[in-house]
């Protein structure tokens, strides 16, 4: 019972980065950007935030870009091997893209990554290919 009881208070204590730790060692955290400061680009879209979350996936698939996670629920995707179409960066490089809704069946489409050259490159392949 102590034990229990000494579980939760660490839990109940302890900041939410330390519950991020088992996503971290499994490769499906998202803590990195979500502090990213320089490779971060915004596209505002006149779609619905689910369609837009259904053009990233699309886009993802489309150009053969592995997909590492996605969370269907919070509306977003990391994938890499975007050495396919950027050829200044590693295959382990990842990008991700964080879909927030907006008012009016608008939404906004993040585009992050810690290359922020590489960042800038799928944001302006994204951002084309939402207007098609």
């Amino acid at each position: 019972m102590r034990i229990l009881f000494c579980l939760f208070l660490l839990l109940s204590v302890s900041s939410c980065a330390v519950l991020d730790y088992p996503k971290r060692l499994a490769g499906y955290s998202i803590a990195s950007f979500e502090t990213e400061k320089n490779g971060r680009f915004v596209i505002k879209t006149e779609l619905s935030a689910q369609k837009a979350y259904n053009k990233c996936n699309l886009f993802l698939f489309e150009k053969q870009i592995q997909t590492n996670f996605k969370n269907d629920k919070k509306m977003y995707v990391v994938a890499s091997k975007y050495s396919l179409i950027y050829e200044y960066c590693l295959d382990s490089t990842e990008v991700g893209f964080f879909v927030h809704p907006l008012e009016n069946e608008t939404s906004e489409i993040e585009v992050i990554s810690n290359n922020t050259r590489l960042a800038k490159f799928v944001y302006q392949q994204l951002s084309e290919y939402i207007k098609k």
